[in-house]
Formats: C-alpha cells, sequence, structure tokens
C-alpha cells in the first residue's frame, strides 16, 4: 500500500504551520537545524513553538532571525537551495520557481527580476526548505491537499497595502479548489500556497487511507472565525491497495550528450515522476543512442511530456498507459553511530503466505558514511540493515 500525506487545511495555511504540523507528526527539529547550516543562513534560529487556538495545542515552526537578511532574487535563492541534499533542494527550487512566475505577473516583470521581499527571506527559506525536508523523511509519500478556505480583507507587506487573497496567492492557486471564509483575515499566505501548488499531487477531498498518525500545526494569529489551525494525515492508501493506473512515457535520443541526462532524470523525478530511467540502444542507421522511460500517474501527462521535450534534443514523446502493483513500503529512521540514516522497508508476502519486512538503507546515506568513515558501502549497508530489524 502507498503512503499518502493529507493537507486538511480547514483553518487557514501557512509555511511554518506546515512546518509545525510536520513536527507534531514526528519530524525531528535536527533536520532543519542541518539544512539552515547547509545554506549558510547565519544568524537564524529554530524552535518548536507550542500555539493554542480555541483550546487546541498544536505546533509551529519559530523561526528567530539574529542578523539582518538581505532581499534576494531568484537567481540567488535557488543558488542558496542547491547547497541542500537534492531531494530537498529540487522541490524546494520548484515552490520558489512557482513563487517567482507568480509574483512576476502581478508586477508586469520576467521571473527573473523579481525581488523578493517576504518570500525571499530567511524565514521562507527556512519554511519551505522544512516542509520540504519532511516529504523526504517520510519517505516521498503522495500528497493530497483539501480545498483551500480563501479569507477576504487587506493585508500590509513591503509593496504597501494588498487585497485579500493576496494577488500572488491568486495567481499560485488557478485550478486549485478554494472555498470561502467567514472572516476578513488572511489565511492562505504565498510561500503556503506555493508549496502546496509545487508539491500537492492532488486537491479534494480526503481519500480513503487507514490513518498511521496526525500533526496539528497552528497560525501565529488567532481567527474570530475558527482555529486557526492546519492538519497532517499520514496514511496508507487503502482503496487502491497498491494497485493503480500509470502512464510510461518514452523517447528515443541520439543527438544528446549523455552527460545531459542525469540532471533531466533528476528534474523529472523531482516534478512528480514515480521514475525516470534511460537504457543503451541501437537507432536507424546503426547509430547509438538512449531510450528515456519516464513512469507518471496521469495528471503528470502533460507537466512531465513538456518537460522531456524542454530539457532534451527529442521531438516527440510516445505514451502508453498500463496497470501497476507496488508493495507497501515506508522510510524508517535509525539511530545509527553515524548518526541519524533511512532505511526504507517494504512488506512481502512469502511463498508460506506469511508477510516480512525487507530492508533497503538509502543509497545516499549510505555513500555519505562510507565517506566520511573509510568503511565499504556494504559494511554500512548491512548494519543499518541490522538497526532497522532490531527497530
Amino acid at each position: 500500500m502507498a503512503a499518502i500525506l493529507y493537507i486538511d487545511a480547514c483553518g487557514g495555511l501557512s509555511g511554518d504551520m506546515l512546518a509545525g504540523a510536520l513536527l507534531d507528526l514526528g519530524w525531528p527539529l535536527q533536520r532543519l537545524e542541518d539544512s539552515i547550516k547547509a545554506m549558510g543562513l547565519a544568524g537564524v534560529r529554530v524552535s518548536q513553538a507550542a500555539e493554542r487556538h480555541m483550546g487546541i495545542r498544536c505546533s509551529r515552526l519559530a523561526v528567530e532571525v539574529v542578523d539582518q537578511q538581505p532581499h534576494r532574487h531568484l537567481s540567488q535563492v535557488l543558488a542558496i537551495l542547491d547547497r541542500l541534499p537534492r531531494e530537498i533542494a529540487l522541490p524546494a527550487a520548484k515552490v520558489f520557481q512557482g513563487l517567482a512566475r507568480a509574483e512576476a505577473k502581478v508586477h508586469g516583470v520576467n521571473p527573473e527580476e523579481v525581488h523578493f521581499h517576504e518570500v525571499g527571506a530567511a524565514d521562507a527559506l527556512v519554511d519551505v526548505a522544512a516542509f520540504c525536508d519532511g516529504l523526504a523523511w517520510l519517505g516521498a509519500p503522495r500528497v493530497v491537499c483539501s480545498p483551500l478556505p480563501l479569507g477576504r480583507g487587506f493585508v500590509d507587506c513591503a509593496h504597501g497595502r494588498l487585497p485579500l487573497p493576496a494577488p500572488a496567492v491568486l495567481n499560485l492557486l488557478e485550478g486549485v479548489p478554494v472555498k470561502p471564509w467567514p472572516a476578513e483575515e488572511e489565511t492562505v499566505t504565498p510561500t503556503g500556497a506555493a508549496l502546496v501548488a509545487a508539491l500537492a499531487q492532488e486537491f479534494g477531498a480526503m481519500p480513503e487511507m487507514r490513518i498511521q498518525r496526525s500533526g496539528l500545526g497552528g497560525g501565529s494569529r488567532p481567527s474570530s472565525a475558527a482555529p486557526n489551525v492546519v492538519r497532517l494525515l499520514l496514511g496508507e492508501d487503502t482503496q487502491g491497495h497498491g494497485h493503480g493506473e500509470v502512464v510510461e512515457i518514452v523517447c528515443h535520443i541520439d543527438d544528446m550528450s549523455p552527460e545531459d541526462l542525469p540532471m533531466v532524470l533528476e528534474r523529472l523525478l523531482a516534478a512528480g515522476a514515480l521514475d525516470a530511467a534511460a537504457a543503451p540502444l541501437y537507432m536507424k542507421k546503426g547509430r547509438p543512442g538512449l531510450m528515456l522511460v519516464v513512469v507518471c500517474g496521469p495528471e503528470k501527462i502533460e507537466e512531465l511530456s513538456g518537460l522531456i521535450l524542454s530539457q532534451t534534443s527529442s521531438l516527440g514523446v510516445r505514451l502508453g498507459r498500463m496497470d501497476r502493483r507496488t508493495l507497501y513500503r515506508e522510510v524508517l529512521e535509525v539511530a545509527s553511530p553515524w548518526g541519524p540514516a533511512r532505511v526504507k522497508r517494504a512488506r512481502v508476502k512469502g511463498s508460506d503466505g506469511r508477510k516480512y519486512w525487507r530492508f533497503h538503507p538509502e543509497a545516499d546515506d549510505v555513500a555519505r558514511i562510507s565517506r566520511e568513515t573509510g568503511l565499504a558501502p556494504a559494511q554500512v549497508r548491512e548494519r543499518l540493515t541490522r538497526l532497522a530489524e532490531e527497530s
């Protein structure tokens, strides 16, 4: 069964609320502190703040900025994010690229010319990195988001007084289901809108799922209408039970440098591909080439096909719909002698009908520990597997 993360934006949505809900879900704050160091954000401190809205206890990511942070352009933000591990940096870059397009449309400029104010500050960088890291920690579940409640009124920002929902928020939420909020106040921030617009695979009602655990995040300002909270529900997909339709996008390439292909594969995976791979083949007239194969959900056909056509030299792609079967899997974080490490485990049915766990340490963590210690990768993998089995 596949994992699902349902974002129930029942009382609003912002970056610090989403990160707070992740903390309440069990995501360790130490991971974010490591990301802040990697990004080089000096003078930025984070903590888990306790909030209470209409008697409901919840968490919020509190970001304290000791040193004054500069306003940044998109290229500067992307350069900072590029210092993070790929599974965090790529989706985070997608979030900020969406923000840049939304702000550019508001001001009538090119996205590269957008001068970020609030959303380019350190707290927005931290909020986005936090949510992307949380998704990686959860094992990249399928993200489904509820319709977003939009309040009306006005908000003061670096550009002056803006109507609510903020113009950039409306641009980000084109095509996203929304519903009215019964009070004049900001309920969805640009950072919150950008996160779900870029990273949620679906919007709508809660899918059929078996809830494993939940986390509750709260905003810094109380609401007069309802609790200012967002809920994250992590569960197993009980409807598909490991079954579902996927689309295979295929193209043959013989006039592109193989050195560029790993970057294309990374971008496809960051954009929501379930899998992306390439294999050598001989094409017409005996020319050596590559076959690019991308697997995705039906809702990603247009986005990923467009990405292939823009990032490779291919002039066309072929689409094939097919069924697939998957094992239930999840990612554990084990306490190893070399620090926290991730181990993926899958539920397998044996020939005797009994179910057992199959473990596979994450390659990035194995490589990191191997580099730091000088141990052979096989030794690291064996030790992490044993720790996962014991836990």
